[in-house]
C-alpha cells in the first residue's frame, strides 16, 4: 500500500485548479480547507494506483503524469480511458461504497494528488455546506461520465446493428 503525505507545495496545485471538476465553484477559503487535507504520492510508469476489486479509500487527481484506468475480465483488459492532469477519478467507488471496478495504473512517471475518505468524513462535521458543494460537483462529474458511457454505448450499437 502506497504512503501518501501531505501536499506542502500549494502552489503547485493553483496552476491546475481550474481543471479539478471537482472543485469548481469552491471560495478560497475552502480552496485552503480542501488544500490541508490533501496528499500526494509519486507512482511509477507500471505502477498500479488501485486494483479492481479493492477498498475504496481516496478520491485521486492527477497532478503531473498519465494514469490509464482499465476495465478487466479475465484475459480481457480495456483501456477504459486515459486520464491527464487535473482530472479525477476513484469517486464512483468512495461514493458508492462498492469495491473498485477499475484498475488504475502509472502509464508514465506521475504525481498522484488524494483526498481520503477519512479527510471527507472530517469536513462532512466541520463545514457542512463545503462538503455539500462537493458532493454536488463529484454527482456532476458522474453525471457526465454516465452520459459518455451512453453515448458510446448507442456507437457501439449504431456500429453493430446490422
Amino acid at each position: 500500500m502506497k504512503i501518501y503525505t501531505p501536499l506542502k507545495d500549494i502552489e503547485s496545485v493553483l496552476s491546475i485548479l481550474s481543471k479539478i471538476s471537482i472543485f469548481g465553484g469552491v471560495m478560497e477559503s475552502q480552496r485552503n480547507e480542501i488544500f490541508k487535507r490533501l496528499e500526494t504520492a509519486i507512482f511509477e510508469k507500471g505502477e498500479s494506483i488501485f486494483n479492481k476489486g479493492d477498498e475504496p479509500t481516496h478520491i485521486y487527481i492527477v497532478k503531473s503524469g498519465t494514469i490509464n484506468l482499465l476495465i478487466t475480465d479475465g484475459e480481457l483488459v480495456i483501456q477504459k480511458k486515459e486520464l491527464g492532469v487535473g482530472e479525477s477519478f476513484g469517486e464512483a467507488s468512495l461514493m458508492s461504497m462498492h469495491t473498485h471496478t477499475a484498475t488504475a495504473v502509472a502509464a508514465e512517471k506521475s504525481e498522484i494528488i488524494v483526498l481520503s475518505r477519512h479527510a471527507m468524513n472530517l469536513l462532512r462535521h466541520e463545514d457542512p455546506g463545503l462538503f455539500s458543494l462537493l458532493l454536488i460537483n463529484i454527482a456532476r462529474e458522474l453525471a457526465r461520465r454516465l452520459k459518455m458511457t451512453d453515448d458510446i454505448l448507442l456507437h457501439y450499437m449504431h456500429l453493430h446493428k446490422a
